[in-house]
């Protein structure tokens, strides 16, 4: 059938295409086998054309099959290539991660600007959640215990400052002995904060039945009309409570809060995130560590003057959170109204980047929308720690420099490193560009915006080599976390920029 459709193409002259068969005694080659190389040569390219031949006619004869076959993997690639490649892939990955907003206030950033959730450059691929809505995680056990330990370490701090009050015109009324109960278990939380663990339990029940009793005259102080020298006057809470008499005045009340502020337990520093910030605890997710022990050792050295540290401070933070895990948290007991620090320290973001793959202009509002909240209902300078970078590279580099890779990140030459090395709810992609441009975002609110700075984190763990940029690997556990010398170091840096800022 194929040598009478061959010869329908070609006509009778087929058999000057085709080589003859051979049976004769020499290897049944034919008439192939013949002396010297010329004939040896002309038998191979009689050969050769045979086959060039046949897929010719095999392409005329079934020429509409091919057709179609041809265009169908055309489809077929140009639909796979899209799929890989997405408009994030440009030949430039730092002008990818660009975020083109400038930011001179938290509300410049909004859902309605940004061109994309997902870090791929889509909306869909991604478990992005909205960056401006508090949520929690309490379907986890584990994560609501240690959310309900740092509001008890937030307490905590609180009833240390207020015990050490020194006493007011001869009363204290938080004593050394002084017990708040909540931290016991029993209901009388003077110590309110928004959540359902908190009441206002000694004043919810307070009424005042005779309103004529009590007048407010204007000023900052409440007048109590009865007369001078009654033992119905209330006990200073903030704002000064006062009969007509002059013992009480607001000189007193300014200098009892300036000793209180001058107490060796006033706290300087509260710090706020994600893993590193529970490292500093010795836990993750509630859970000791015994690679965190030393960790939380250096930090106690560091931030409790009791310890010989320079400044009293306390960290809070949850394994895995992303920024608006943490504004839950800050809304729901780990932000009472009287938990006042000199500085809040926030690292958060890495886990929305990473974990959640979502997109750069995500991140950056979502921590922006955390400064908000503490700022909002605090004094305080907010000071937000840069995103630190992840391990990608077997060596650490994170980005090649001069001439011949200047502005790229790794290519694909640079061998990643193996799977297994890194968790497989992370994305694996090269972040360093994303991390650069969330960075510089945070950097520019943070030089506009009132009672925010920002602390660059790549002074401790990024060092320039001859050719890029590279991780301090010998200060990290693993590719994310900070491992017992990079806390150090990382505490020791913090420690002087807190000098400075509380020296403002």
């Amino acid at each position: 059938m194929m040598d009478q459709q061959l010869r329908k193409e070609y006509g009778d002259d087929l058999d000057g295409l085709v080589p003859p068969s051979g049976g004769s005694a020499s290897g049944g080659r034919g008439n192939l086998e013949v002396d010297g190389d010329d004939h040896t040569a002309s038998a191979a390219s009689k050969s050769l054309l045979f086959y060039v031949a046949t897929v010719q006619a095999f392409v005329i004869i079934y020429r509409t099959e091919v057709l179609l076959g041809c265009s169908l993997a055309i489809c077929l690639g140009i639909a796979v290539s899209s799929s890989t490649h997405t408009r994030r892939r440009k030949s430039n990955p730092f002008q990818a991660a660009h975020i083109s907003e400038a930011l001179t206030s938290q509300y410049d950033l909004s859902l309605g600007s940004i061109d994309h959730w997902c870090l791929r450059g889509d909306d869909n691929s991604c478990r992005c959640e909205d960056p401006l809505e508090p949520m929690s995680k309490r379907s986890s056990s584990k994560w609501s215990e240690q959310h309900a330990e740092n509001i008890k370490v937030a307490q905590a701090a609180v009833l240390k400052v207020l015990a050490a009050a020194p006493d007011w015109d001869g009363y204290s009324p938080y004593g050394a002995d002084f017990d708040d109960g909540w931290v016991d278990g029993t209901d009388d939380d003077w110590v309110y904060g928004a959540g359902e663990r908190f009441g206002l339990d000694d004043f919810g029940d307070y009424s005042f039945e005779d309103a004529d009793d009590w007048a407010y005259d204007g000023a900052d102080n409440f007048a109590d009309p009865e007369p001078t020298g009654t033992d119905d006057d209330p006990e200073p809470m903030g704002r000064q409570f006062d009969d007509d008499d002059d013992d009480i005045n607001e000189d007193d009340n300014d200098i009892w809060h300036r000793r209180l502020i001058e107490s060796d337990h006033e706290l300087d520093v509260v710090f706020l995130g994600d893993a590193m910030t529970e490292q500093r605890q010795g836990t993750s997710m509630g859970k000791p560590v015994i690679d965190f022990a030393g960790m939380k050792e250096v930090f106690e050295k560091t931030f409790t003057k009791d310890k010989g540290g320079d400044f009293n401070g306390i960290a809070m933070g949850i394994a895995g959170d992303t920024s608006n895990n943490l504004l839950w948290r800050l809304m729901n007991g780990e932000m009472p109204w009287n938990l006042n620090p000199k500085v809040w320290w926030v690292s958060i973001g890495i886990n929305d980047l990473s974990m959640k793959g979502c997109s750069e202009e995500v991140v950056l509002l979502g921590i922006l929308r955390v400064v908000e909240e503490i700022q909002k209902e605090h004094d305080g300078i907010v000071v937000i720690n840069s995103l630190l970078p992840v391990q990608r590279n077997a060596e650490g580099l994170l980005e090649h420099l001069g001439k011949h890779h200047e502005d790229v990140a790794l290519k694909k030459k640079d061998k990643d490193m193996a799977d297994g090395d890194m968790s497989e709810k992370r994305d694996h992609h090269d972040l360093w560009p994303s991390v650069v441009a969330i960075n510089k975002g945070l950097r520019k609110f943070a030089s506009k915006t009132k009672g925010v700075k920002m602390f660059d984190a790549d002074g401790v763990f990024v060092e320039e080599r001859q050719g890029g940029k590279y991780l301090k690997l010998d200060l990290m556990l693993d590719p994310v976390h900070p491992n017992l010398s990079g806390h150090k170091k990382w505490n020791s840096a913090v420690k002087k920029r807190l000098h400075e800022l509380i020296k403002e």
